[in-house]
């Protein structure tokens, strides 16, 4: 850009940031692509300006130098739009997209609209694809996570020729070489393969490689294609036509899925590679060595977020998919300490708690429940530590010294941080997927939710509070309350507008209780502030509501600032003002003043 080098990265907060290859340093702020999580950035020198075509909630092509879109939105009706291939149809550019149930379609990045209706005789879900030309035509192929190669004439919109790999299980990248597709991916044991597909044919051959190398992947540099290799912990580089070697084999332990693009740097060739965490190293493909410091190339999103009170501050504790757990003071909105790194389950809950008077983080990793010290990040030891189901299965509740969670094996245990620390089962809770923690008079009391039955259990003795009620459909989350001098138990389905995401029931009688919320819900939240219980939800166009549970009308106008989804909410006390305190899969964390509802 500017005859520059550049990087360019995009991430779950929905941000391109453009770094300066020399320095590594950020140019300009990020730009806000408003197109949810970026899943896809493909660089492109289109009529002297550097282009950047991206995929995420929708696709659009960006002018860098201008930063500003080229393009309309191009939405493909589904909440992820992952972009397949760019190439060229009768001199158009144009890009091939999959959208809902797997539809591929074909879209002109001049005009910002449908090439076509969408392609027919895609099977399970693409998982990579090319545009090129074979036997005179401009074909477009597609390979999917069931082995499952397809083609169609992108002249015509017509099918051509289906196939199958032989030796991939986990197809990664698609090319176009010579007329043949060549297909690199890996076995079943993640050892490299590469296949070429005739389709004049319609014969698959496996390409046999020998030695320590297999091929990983393919990508485009300096006008040829070429092959990632790897093996021992070892990358290279080959011209895909003549086999010859692209500079040194380089060192790699942990990056061989993802390989980000490469390219030259003058008449350097370079390769550039992210890990999980969105750090971006950058490789000299001639030496081998690694050039400058790495980038952190972007903000991961929020799956989840609690809130504490630390040495007299007001802290918030987030969790993200990039296996990070941060803490920012709400106060000044600096880091209140360094990032802990997690080995976090999908979807990473993390919740607050005490133990011995003190704040602790509790969080789902892989090996089981986690508490860590939230002053000094220190891993609290626990007399047992039992696994969590896999999968993002993981549901937390807290509440004092309280956690309770689901486990293998369909068992709802209970943890005392106060106490001895060991859990204990929730006798007859077993097969529940979702709890809450509550404090109605009485004493602490637990929720669960198997199937379409809630039940509440008393938390100082396990035994069962009143009969089982029974629910419209099966609970996403959980939320107990104290309204109108009764227990309340807020159940909320994500996906439901037609009846009613959030509804009410009273715990003594199973009945329901007030109007359903007839709203799309991504978080949802039940506390008191002042002297009344609210109910906050988070949405999926990046907005909190606080409702009034009595009436289900809001009590303040609804606050708007997340580019995208809402994952996480919490109510707190910030300089003697209630806050509400919102994650979003922007990446972002937002405050927002509450201090109307306590007058």
């Amino acid at each position: 850009m500017n005859d520059k080098p550049v990087i360019v990265t995009g991430g779950s907060d929905g941000l391109l940031r453009i770094w300066d290859f020399a320095t590594h340093k950020l140019i300009g702020e990020p730009i806000r692509t408003g197109q949810g999580r970026v899943n896809h950035v493909e660089l492109h020198h289109w009529d002297g300006k550097d282009i950047a075509v991206v995929s995420g909630g929708t696709l659009r092509a960006w002018d860098l130098g201008a930063r500003r879109p080229l393009t309309p939105p191009m939405t493909t009706k589904t909440l992820d739009t992952n972009l397949l291939a760019v190439g060229m149809l009768d001199g158009a550019r144009v890009a091939l997209t999959e959208g809902e149930y797997s539809d591929i379609q074909l879209w002109n990045l001049a005009s910002g609209q449908a090439v076509g209706a969408p392609l027919e005789g895609q099977g399970a879900e693409p998982w990579d694809g090319a545009i090129g030309n074979v036997g005179g035509r401009t074909v477009a192929i597609t390979g999917d996570d069931d082995g499952g190669l397809h083609s169609w004439d992108l002249g015509t919109g017509k099918a051509l020729a289906s196939g199958k790999v032989a030796s991939i299980e986990y197809i990664s990248s698609i090319g176009i070489q010579d007329g043949v597709a060549v297909i690199t991916g890996s076995d079943g044991d993640f050892n490299g393969r590469m296949e070429r597909w005739d389709l004049t044919t319609g014969v698959v051959t496996e390409v046999q490689h020998e030695g320590k190398f297999a091929p990983i992947e393919l990508r485009e540099l300096g006008g040829r294609t070429v092959t990632i290799l790897g093996g021992n912990s070892t990358l290279r580089v080959t011209d895909l036509a003549t086999g010859e070697i692209i500079g040194h084999g380089w060192d790699s332990d942990d990056l061989l899925d993802h390989v980000m693009a490469v390219g030259m740097n003058g008449t350097t060739p370079i390769l550039v590679i992210s890990d999980d965490d969105a750090t971006v190293t950058v490789w000299n493909l001639h030496t081998g060595k690694q050039l400058g410091k790495p980038i952190f190339g972007g903000g991961g999103s929020v799956a989840s977020l609690a809130v504490a009170r630390v040495q007299g501050k007001t802290i918030v504790v987030t969790a993200g998919h990039d296996d990070t757990i941060n803490m920012w003071d709400l106060a000044t909105h600096k880091p209140f300490r360094t990032p802990i790194s997690c080995a976090c389950v999908e979807d990473a809950p993390v919740a607050t708690a005490t133990r011995n008077g003190k704040s602790v983080i509790v969080y789902a990793d892989i090996d089981g429940l986690t508490v860590r010290d939230t002053a000094t990040g220190k891993r609290v030891a626990i007399s047992e530590t039992i696994a969590l189901p896999p999968g993002g299965g993981a549901q937390l509740a807290t509440e004092r010294s309280l956690v309770a969670a689901p486990i293998e094996g369909d068992q709802t245990m209970l943890w005392d941080l106060s106490g001895d620390g060991f859990p204990r089962p929730i006798n007859g809770a077993s097969g529940a997927k979702t709890v809450a923690i509550g404090s109605p008079p009485g004493g602490q009391v637990i929720a669960t939710a198997t199937g379409k039955h809630v039940r509440l259990w008393n938390a100082a003795s396990g035994q069962p509070i009143g009969n089982p009620i029974t629910i419209d459909g099966e609970a996403e989350s959980l939320a107990i309350g104290h309204v109108d001098g009764r227990t309340i138990i807020f159940s909320r389905r994500r996906y439901a507008p037609d009846w009613g995401s959030i509804r009410l029931w009273d715990a003594t009688t199973g009945m329901l209780y007030g109007k359903a919320l007839r709203i799309r819900s991504t978080a949802m939240i039940v506390t008191r502030v002042g002297s009344r219980t609210v109910l906050a939800t988070g949405h999926d166009d990046g907005t909190v509501i606080v409702w009034d549970p009595r009436t289900m009308e809001p009590l303040l106008p609804p606050f708007s600032g997340h580019h995208g989804a809402v994952t996480g909410l919490a109510i707190t006390m910030l300089k003697g003002k209630p806050i509400a305190v919102s994650g979003g899969s922007d990446g972002s964390v937002r405050v927002w003043d509450l201090t109307d509802l306590s007058h």
